[in-house]
């Protein structure tokens, strides 16, 4: 009996646990896991940022990366008021870029796309979620626009829906003198508009 209620039925809550833990993560030590994992993370921001800069090459530097998308947007934002401008230049100018051979366009290509691909995928997962959410609440909102709809002819609820039509005769039987005036009435007629 002891080893019932003491010692032998923690031993089995704690083999019943183990087994659960290879089917199921437990929940406490994912985010005890997520929780290390984002202090990590935060902590090898902070020591980058730490120290200060050691000189002028590493201030140079940072400010040379953080220009490299604003430049390539500006400098090709730029072209249109420059062939406006100066249209015999530019002509000349494209011109002479036609001569650079395929594997310079490729390059650059990869470049632009390594500045601007990862903002671009971050942009678009973000914009899928935006658009999931709406499509997750549709069947709600059709359920709900299905009930405004019934609830605006409460004669014809018992025909589409009874569940419904018994919902609405129990919401119109309330102590508001208004409602029930207008459930006598039917569709609301003598209302402005109808």
């Amino acid at each position: 009996m002891s080893w019932i209620l003491g010692g032998g039925a923690k031993q089995a809550a704690a083999a019943v646990g183990q087994v659960a833990g290879v089917f199921k993560p437990n929940a406490e030590a994912s985010e005890a896991r997520g929780h290390a994992y984002d202090g990590a993370a935060l902590g090898q921001y902070a020591a980058e940022f730490a120290h200060p800069r050691r000189g002028w090459f590493d201030g140079l530097v940072d400010g040379l990366n953080r220009l490299v998308r604003p430049v390539i947007t500006f400098g090709l934002l730029g072209i249109l008021p420059a062939v406006v401008i100066w249209p015999e230049g530019a002509a000349i100018a494209f011109a002479a870029l036609a001569l650079l051979p395929a594997g310079y366009w490729a390059l650059v290509t990869v470049i632009v796309g390594f500045y601007f691909g990862g903002r671009m995928q971050l942009k678009a997962q973000d914009f899928q979620k935006s658009v999931q959410e709406p499509a997750d609440r549709a069947p709600e909102v059709i359920a709900n626009i299905k009930r405004l709809r019934t609830a605006l002819s409460p004669n014809e609820a018992a025909d589409d829906d009874p569940e419904l039509a018994l919902e609405l005769a129990q919401g119109l039987d309330s102590d508001n003198p208004a409602l029930r005036d207008w459930s006598e009435r039917g569709r609301g007629e003598g209302a402005p508009g109808s």
